[in-house]
């Protein structure tokens, strides 16, 4: 049987097997962003984010946003979104918003290119947060990516990971103060993601 494709606003195509519509049809569209390897201050790394339709039917109208973390700033962006002129880099190189599209089952994949500070701190999350928006109501998904910076990054500024603060009590018992856990210690080429996806049915 021949294959069709389900188009973008404008012109983009992406494969779309034709056959008879299952019961219950639905586009699941979910967002990842992910890196290679650790990035270098004073220099450029990469980062990609791919946008999934891994449903049964055409996803609605789905946009993302990304703000980049200290330290990093947008030099170029790649794919199919950023070619057709769906997406804008504002916030003097600190935002990147793409949409609104509507796909079929597959992926889209935007390439994000970016600068590095000289004194870009040491590590730092990365999230993108995207919507779609369908007839039944917004899914809400996102992604977070940790990347670690070496060279003669700023370890002042922390990278996610928080701060801890000892107060004495008169020498009777240490506090602490803004504790928080990473899951993964910085070693050389490690990265945490974490995603989430949230359903909001119409009324």
């Amino acid at each position: 049987m021949a294959a069709l494709t389900s188009v973008l606003g404008l012109g983009i195509g992406l494969p779309l097997a034709v056959g008879a519509t299952p019961a219950h049809a639905q586009s699941i569209v979910t967002i990842d962003k992910s890196h290679e390897g650790n990035f270098q201050a004073g220099g450029q790394g990469v980062y990609t984010i791919t946008l999934t339709n891994s449903g049964n039917e055409d996803s609605g109208e789905t946009q993302f946003t990304d703000n980049l973390p200290p330290g990093l700033t947008v030099a170029s962006l790649a794919g199919s979104l950023p070619e057709f002129g769906l997406c804008d880099v504002t916030n003097g190189g600190k935002t990147i918003h793409c949409g609104e599209v509507v796909f079929g089952v597959g992926s889209l994949v935007t390439t994000v290119t970016v600068d590095i500070a000289e004194n870009a701190p040491c590590a730092v999350t990365n999230t993108v947060t995207g919507t779609e928006t369908t007839a039944a109501g917004t899914n809400a998904f996102s992604d977070s990516e940790r990347t670690t910076i070496t060279g003669d990054c700023n370890d002042d500024n922390g990278g996610g990971g928080g701060s801890i603060l000892p107060i004495s009590l008169n020498g009777v018992i240490p506090m602490f103060n803004n504790i928080t856990t990473n899951n993964n210690v910085d070693s050389p080429g490690a990265s945490n993601d974490s995603a989430q996806v949230f359903r909001v049915n119409a009324p």
